[in-house]
């Protein structure tokens, strides 16, 4: 519930009931994955950010696909309009709830050096954007480095978007939350943690193994 509408059950208790009430009744036959799917297009149509950020990750998360979240943001279009349809699509994509550009086939193979270690922040995250997948930089010492793949194990969203906390990253879809260091997943307990890729120092250079 927002802090608007908390505030509004506070001081306006009986207003809230009935609008939270009639609410929870007239969308009582559809499952959560089509009511947030709903929700998107209302708040598309609207211009609401703050409430597409706060029903797309839900939507998701009931079930719905990156396509369909899409489809939900275009079906805004007659009311909307383009300027909105197109504002909605920025967030979306900032927030890695869209599906991903076709990537042609690189010509060449990948580049396999990453960079200079030294050029590598002491405990701070580091993002690489690389057309063959983004990583994760983590130099936790003069000569300790681990690297990882930048997709959220749980929501496949880019962490390179992530809220980066230093010596943890937080993934804006769901929260999770790792240690860089480790690649352990904090928040919440037992989830799954991110995916190491092998890499080696190579006359002070971090190269792919």
């Amino acid at each position: 519930m927002s802090k608007a509408l908390t505030y509004l059950a506070k001081t306006r208790p009986e207003a809230a009931t009935h609008l939270l009430g009639f609410y929870k009744h007239s969308v009582q036959a559809l499952d959560d994955k089509t009511r947030h799917l709903i929700q998107i297009v209302t708040k598309v149509t609207v211009g609401t950010e703050r409430g597409l950020r706060q029903y797309a990750p839900k939507a998701l998360k009931a079930g719905a696909s990156r396509e369909e979240i899409l489809d939900a943001v275009l079906m805004a279009f007659p009311a909307a309009g383009l300027n909105k349809v197109l504002d909605a699509i920025d967030i979306m994509r900032e927030m890695d709830l869209l599906p991903e550009i076709p990537e042609e086939a690189p010509a060449t193979a990948p580049q396999r050096n990453l960079g200079a270690l030294e050029d590598f922040p002491l405990q701070r995250m580091h993002s690489l954007r690389r057309a063959d997948g983004d990583l994760l930089v983590y130099r936790s010492g003069v000569d300790s480095v681990v690297v990882y793949s930048a997709r959220c194990p749980h929501s496949k969203a880019n962490l390179c978007r992530g809220t980066d906390h230093g010596t943890h990253v937080e993934c804006r879809v769901h929260n999770w939350t790792f240690d860089l260091a480790t690649g352990r997943c904090l928040q919440p307990e037992g989830g799954a943690g991110l995916q190491v890729i092998p890499t080696l120092v190579q006359e002070g250079q971090l190269v792919l193994a």
